[in-house]
């Protein structure tokens, strides 16, 4: 996918990102392209430079596999601008899937900054919750335990205190909270 001694390029890599990546092809498309994971950090900043959200969506799920070098940074970064146009669920769902525990504050900011256009069902939110319980890192569990106060809806406190293990220690309830 190269030419010998030259790094790969994105504009013959992306045309080979369709449907569903699953590790078995991020592995095929690696082994055609030699020097990708290196490179795939630095498209995905090039692409949202010029707004092709489509393009960061693809080369952020082929990179997740390959635990692309910096990609986390460049996740986290995306996150940060607040770009609508970006699915923000999927780049949540692989900051945690990388355990890019350097994240954890910018999801945090994620959940405050969409509580009122994510509800009632808080699917953003619900995915953000899980990735910093993925984290396991004491920053991560601080955001978990402030979303649990009572300043947050029910469903977010609820998800929270459940990732923690701790929503018998608080007395909810299911039902109540979840109702």
């Amino acid at each position: 996918m190269h030419r010998e001694g030259r790094e790969p390029c994105v504009d013959l890599v992306d045309p080979l990102i369709v449907g569903f990546i699953t590790v078995e092809r991020t592995r095929e498309i690696e082994a055609m392209s030699p020097g990708l994971a290196n490179a795939i950090a630095d498209w995905i900043r090039e692409a949202a430079a010029v707004q092709d959200w489509r393009r960061v969506e693809r080369l952020a799920n082929l990179a997740a596999p390959l635990q692309a070098p910096g990609l986390g940074d460049a996740l986290r970064d995306l996150l940060d601008a607040d770009i609508a146009e970006l699915n923000n669920e999927d780049m949540v769902d692989l900051l945690g899937e990388i355990r890019a525990t350097g994240a954890a504050s910018s999801i945090f900011r994620l959940v405050t900054r969409s509580i009122t256009a994510d509800a009632p069902a808080y699917w953003l939110c619900q995915k953000s919750i899980l990735s910093l319980s993925e984290f396991g890192t004491e920053e991560a569990n601080e955001y978990l335990r402030v979303l649990t106060t009572s300043t947050w809806p029910a469903p977010i406190r609820w998800h929270s205190a459940v990732a923690l293990g701790i929503e018998d220690s608080l007395g909810f309830e299911e039902g109540q909270m979840l109702g």
